[in-house]
């Protein structure tokens, strides 16, 4: 079957599992980079928060050669495994004085955003935009994000000014930053760490691995104060940055043998065959020069 039946059987199976009174609705979401998903959403009444099931990664399981049955019931598997045990109360986000305590900036590629940037506060910054959310740190699944629109900052009178402002001041103490040398990172992929780890070329420099101790949205880092300025201090050198996704950047320091053109070959491959379409942060190196404080590229 084609896609467009694949998802409206998908739907009427579901529609028959869980009974009338619950609705499931197809909805389409713009994820990073500009990338659109068809999300489905499976809301009981007694419920205000649902797990949004992608169907786009169904169908290619589907395509080749998975049985709709079973595709169905790890859709049904899915969607109990993520359903919170209890409602969220989310009427502190309409409370400024609440919600600017949470405020964190990230970072994500600015040509590859136009649709979501015409809608939220943001900042350029090189090729790249600051965009802000809410951080949520104890929902029932970990730390979770809330994206702050155009009309939130309409809603708590306030300005993009003011919040680049309050992200600089709490995204390093919500989220701290960790940097860990590749070496520590590989010797430890057993555990929770999820560091995009491609096989890269032999004779580079000892790496690093710069993102936040959660793990979320960590390529951030290279905003925060005095980071990288410490570092290339420590290493006596300027710095090359590998933007690896928007959860992480690797450093290392730049000399004479490393040429940027074959490190942005790197990383476009890396992309193409590593990391997830939505994470991809950029697609070239970036310097970061100890004498001016800037970063480059």
């Amino acid at each position: 079957m084609n896609y467009a039946t694949f998802k409206q059987s998908i739907v009427d199976s579901l529609k028959k599992h869980f009974g009338k009174d619950v609705t499931v609705s197809l909805h389409t979401v713009i994820k990073n980079n500009d990338l659109s998903l068809d999300g489905l959403t499976i809301e009981e009444p007694s419920v205000n928060i649902s797990p949004t099931v992608y169907l786009n990664y169904y169908y290619e399981d589907y395509r080749m050669g998975k049985d709709f049955s079973k595709i169905v019931d790890e859709i049904i598997s899915s969607y109990y495994d993520h359903l919170p045990n209890e409602n969220m109360d989310f009427s502190f986000f309409t409370d400024y004085q609440q919600v600017k305590y949470k405020i964190i900036y990230k970072l994500i590629n600015y040509e590859k955003n136009q649709k979501l940037l015409a809608d939220v506060p943001h900042f350029k910054f090189l090729d790249l935009a600051v965009v802000f959310c809410c951080f949520l740190s104890d929902t029932p699944h970990g730390n979770a994000t809330i994206l702050i629109h155009n009309h939130h900052i309409d809603i708590w009178h306030t300005t993009a000014d003011v919040l680049y402002e309050l992200a600089t001041k709490n995204t390093p103490i919500l989220l701290p930053y960790e940097n860990v040398s590749m070496e520590s990172v590989l010797a430890s992929m057993g555990n929770a760490m999820q560091i995009t780890v491609p096989d890269f070329p032999v004779g580079l420099p000892m790496m690093y691995v710069l993102s936040n101790k959660a793990k979320l949205y960590g390529a951030a880092a290279i905003l925060y104060p005095d980071v990288l300025a410490a570092f290339a201090k420590s290493q006596n050198s300027d710095l090359y940055i590998i933007p690896s996704s928007i959860h992480e950047v690797l450093l290392f320091h730049k000399n004479e043998h490393t040429s940027s053109l074959d490190l942005n070959q790197m990383i476009n491959e890396v992309n193409a065959s590593h990391v997830l379409p939505e994470e991809i942060l950029s697609d070239h190196v970036y310097c970061f020069e100890r004498a001016s404080g800037f970063i480059t590229y």
